[in-house]
C-alpha cells in the first residue's frame, strides 16, 4: 500500500482552482473557446459517413436495431445510441450539440486531473485543457452521430483517470480512498466497452500513479514497487476487460478482433516489430507536430478569401479571450511540473498510439484522425511544458497564440468542408427526388458525388432508402429496399461480366447488390444536374469518368416508376425543398420525357426561359428540351439553343439526341447543329 504521507504532501483544499471564481472563469473560457471552434456552422451539418446506415436502420426498424448492429464489435455502443435516438430522434443538430457538450466535459475532467497534479501551475493547466478541447488533429467532431461513442468514451476515460489521481493524492486512508477507486474502475469499464482501442488510457493510468510515486524521497526501487502496488487494484480494469474481450465476447468484425490483428505478428514477428516501431515513430510525429500542420493545409482549399478572414477572426477572438483570462492568474511554479509534464506527456502519446499500432492502423489526416484522440491529452501536456520552457515570456505567448490560431482556423475550415458536403448531398438527393417519383425495390444504384465523400456503398443506399424505403421490408433481417455499388473498377468488371446479386452482411444489415440490375446517377460537378442514365440512349458527356462510360449501356431506366406518387425527402435530413432553379426544370423535363409527355417538357422549357435559368445549363442537360422542341417543329428554339453550345455533343450524346420519335429530317438537322461532325 502506498505511503501517501511520504509520497504526496499536498493539501486537497488547494487542488485545481483556489476558489469558485477561478472555477467559473475556467468553465466560461473552455465552453466559450470550444463553442467558437465547433459551433459557428453546426446548424449546417447533417448525416455523413456511417451516420447514413445507422440513421436509416433506426428510422426503418426502430432504435432497438442498434443492439444487433453493434453486437458484432462494441455492444455497449447500443446502450448509448438507443437513449440518444429516443431523445434526439433523426435531428442531427442535437447529436452535434451533445458531442460538443461531451467534448467539453472531457476537457473539464482533464483539467480536474491536471489541477490535482500541478495545483500551483494553474496557467499551464488551463493552457493544456484549452489546447486539448480544440486539438486540431481530430477532425471528426462534425460526424457527431457515429462519433458520439468516441467522444463520450473520451470523457469517461479522462474522468476515470481524474478519479484515480483523486484517490491517490492526499493522506486519506484506504477506506476513504476506496469509493474513488470503485467509481474509477466502473467508468474505466464503461469507456472500454464503448471503444476498446482506448485501452491505451490504462497505460496512462499507470504513468499517473508512477508519477505520484516518484515524488517520494526514497530509492527508485521503492518508488517503482509502491507504484505497482498502488496500480494493482486498478489492474482489474484492463485485465477484466481483456479477459471478457478475448475469452467471453465473440466478435464478428475483423478490424476489432485481437486475434486477427496479432496474426500478422505470428506469421512474421520481425517484420511486424519493424512496422510497429516505425509506425509508432511516425505517428508520434503526426500527433505532436503534423496535427498542427497537415489538417490546416488540407482544409484551406475549402475556404475562400472571406472565409479565411472569418476563421482568422475567430482565432484572434479566442486568443484575446484566453490572454484576458490567463492574465488574472498568479502561479507559484514551485516544483518539477515541467519535467513531469514532458515525460508524462510523451509517455501518454506513446500509450495512446500503441493499441493503434498493434492493430496495424495508423494516424492519417483527415479520415483516420480519430486515432489521435487518446494521445492528444499527452501531446498538449508535452507541448505546453516545452513552450513554457522558452526563455522569454513574449516567445511563449507568441507560440501559444499561434497554436490557438492554427487550431481555430483548422476547425473552422473543417466545419466549412462538412457544411459544403452536407449541402452537396442535400442538393443531389433533392434532384433525384424531383426526377424519380419512386424506385423499384432491389435496384442497385451506382453514383459518384461531386463533393460529398463516398467510401462505402451505404453512403448511396442510406440516403436513397431514407427517401424511398424508410420502412421495414423484412421481419427477419435488417434489409434496405435499395442497394448500391461503388463506382470503381471492381464494379465495372462485375457489370460488364453481368454478374448476379452479391450477398453481404455488415453489422447485421443484409444487402444484395445486383450487377444485372443497376441504375446510374451521374453528377460530375456542383454546377451540373444529376443525370439518370437510360442505357438504351445513354446521355453521357465528355467529362464523365471512364467507369460510367463503360457501365452506361447497362443502366436500366425501367427501375424508375413514373406512375407512383412522389416521395418527398424528409426535411429534417435533407432540408427544405430548394428553390426551383435550372436543375428542377431539367429533372422534371427528363421525367416528362420518360413518360412520353413532350408537351409538359416544352412547357417546362418555356417556364425555365421565362425565369432566365434556361441557359445556365451544361450542354448535355438541354437534350430533353431539344427533343421536345424538335418534335413540336419549333426550329427557331432549337437554333437558339444551338447558339449557346460551347462544346458539340460527342458520339454518345448524338445517339441520345436521336430519339426514335423525332422525324428523320429533323434528326438530320439536329445532328448538323449539335454533333461534332456537321
Amino acid at each position: 500500500m502506498l505511503d501517501h504521507k511520504l509520497l504526496w504532501q499536498i493539501n486537497i483544499k488547494n487542488l485545481a482552482m483556489k476558489n469558485n471564481k477561478n472555477r467559473l472563469t475556467l468553465f466560461v473560457l473552455i465552453f466559450g473557446i470550444s463553442a467558437i471552434a465547433y459551433l459557428p456552422l453546426v446548424t449546417k451539418f447533417c448525416y455523413t459517413f456511417d451516420d447514413w446506415y445507422l440513421m436509416w436502420a433506426a428510422k426503418a426498424y426502430g432504435s432497438e436495431t442498434f443492439f444487433p448492429i453493434f453486437s458484432v464489435d462494441r455492444p455497449l455502443r447500443a446502450w448509448l445510441m438507443y437513449p440518444a435516438y429516443q431523445l434526439f430522434g433523426e435531428n442531427p443538430l442535437w447529436y452535434n450539440l451533445s458531442a460538443y457538450l461531451f467534448r467539453v466535459l472531457g476537457g473539464l475532467a482533464f483539467g480536474w486531473m491536471l489541477g490535482m497534479l500541478w495545483p500551483r501551475a494553474r496557467t499551464a493547466a488551463i493552457s493544456m485543457v484549452l489546447l486539448f478541447v480544440i486539438y486540431p488533429g481530430f477532425l471528426s467532431q462534425p460526424n457527431a452521430i457515429d462519433y458520439q461513442s468516441h467522444i463520450v468514451a473520451l470523457a469517461l476515460a479522462l474522468f476515470s483517470l481524474a478519479l484515480t489521481v483523486r484517490a491517490f493524492i492526499g493522506t486519506g486512508s484506504m477506506r476513504k480512498r476506496a469509493p474513488w477507486l470503485v467509481v474509477s474502475a466502473l467508468t474505466g469499464w464503461l469507456y472500454l466497452g464503448l471503444m476498446e482501442y482506448y485501452i491505451g488510457f490504462e497505460i496512462i493510468r499507470f504513468l499517473l500513479i508512477f508519477l505520484l510515486a516518484t515524488r517520494a524521497e526514497t530509492t527508485w526501487m521503492v518508488r517503482i514497487k509502491k507504484a505497482v502496488l498502488g496500480w494493482l487494484p486498478l489492474s482489474i480494469i484492463p485485465v477484466g476487460f481483456v479477459f471478457w474481450r478475448v475469452f467471453i465476447f465473440v466478435g464478428e468484425r475483423k478490424a476489432t478482433n485481437a486475434g486477427a490483428q496479432l496474426f500478422l505478428f505470428l506469421v512474421s514477428p520481425l517484420r511486424a516489430m519493424y512496422n510497429w516501431t516505425t509506425g509508432l515513430i511516425f505517428d508520434t510525429w503526426d500527433v505532436l507536430v503534423m496535427a498542427w500542420v497537415t489538417p490546416l493545409a488540407q482544409m484551406l482549399k475549402f475556404l475562400n478569401g472571406t472565409q479565411i478572414l472569418s476563421g482568422i477572426g475567430l482565432g484572434l477572438l479566442a486568443i484575446l479571450a484566453t490572454w484576458y483570462t490567463l492574465r488574472s492568474l498568479k502561479d507559484d511554479e514551485v516544483g518539477n511540473w515541467r519535467r513531469e509534464a514532458l515525460w508524462l506527456g510523451l509517455g501518454s502519446v506513446f500509450a495512446g498510439l500503441i493499441p493503434v499500432i498493434l492493430a496495424n492502423r495508423e494516424v492519417s489526416f483527415p479520415y483516420f484522425s480519430r486515432y489521435t484522440l487518446i494521445s492528444s491529452a499527452g501531446a498538449v501536456m508535452f507541448l505546453v511544458a516545452l513552450v513554457s520552457s522558452l526563455p522569454r515570456k513574449a516567445w511563449q505567448q507568441a507560440v501559444f497564440s499561434t497554436l490557438i490560431l492554427v487550431a481555430m482556423l483548422t476547425h473552422f475550415a473543417n466545419s466549412v468542408k462538412f457544411a459544403a458536403e452536407t449541402a452537396s448531398m442535400k442538393n443531389f438527393w433533392w434532384q433525384v427526388a424531383w426526377r424519380i417519383p419512386h424506385l423499384e425495390q432491389s435496384v442497385t444504384l451506382v453514383t459518384l458525388y461531386p463533393t460529398a465523400p463516398l467510401q462505402e456503398d451505404y453512403f448511396i443506399w442510406g440516403p436513397a432508402n431514407l427517401i424511398y424505403y424508410p420502412v421495414p421490408l423484412s421481419e427477419k433481417d435488417i434489409q434496405p429496399g435499395i442497394f448500391a455499388a461503388m463506382p470503381d473498377a471492381d464494379t465495372v468488371e462485375k457489370v460488364l461480366a453481368r454478374e448476379r446479386q452479391q450477398y453481404d452482411n455488415r453489422r447485421k444489415i443484409i444487402t444484395y447488390a445486383n450487377y444485372r440490375n443497376i441504375l446510374l446517377l451521374i453528377q460530375n460537378q456542383e454546377t451540373d444536374c444529376v443525370r439518370v442514365i437510360d442505357g438504351q440512349l445513354p446521355e453521357v458527356w465528355q467529362e464523365d469518368s471512364e467507369a460510367f462510360l463503360q457501365m452506361a449501356p447497362f443502366s436500366e431506366i425501367d427501375h424508375v416508376w413514373t406512375d407512383m406518387p412522389e416521395n418527398v425527402p424528409p426535411s429534417i435530413v435533407f432540408g427544405p425543398e430548394p428553390e426551383h432553379g435550372w436543375c428542377y426544370y431539367y429533372q422534371k423535363a427528363s421525367l416528362a420525357r420518360q413518360k412520353g409527355d413532350w408537351e409538359e417538357a416544352r412547357r417546362l422549357g418555356d417556364e425555365a426561359s421565362a425565369k432566365n435559368v434556361f441557359y445556365t445549363a451544361t450542354e448535355i442537360e438541354w437534350l430533353p428540351f431539344i427533343q421536345a422542341y424538335a418534335l413540336a417543329g419549333d426550329t427557331d428554339k432549337v437554333t437558339e439553343i444551338a447558339s449557346h453550345f460551347r462544346k458539340r455533343l460527342d458520339e454518345t450524346g448524338c445517339q441520345a439526341l436521336a430519339h426514335p420519335q423525332i422525324p428523320e429530317d429533323a434528326r438530320t438537322a439536329l445532328e448538323r447543329q449539335f454533333c461534332q461532325q456537321p
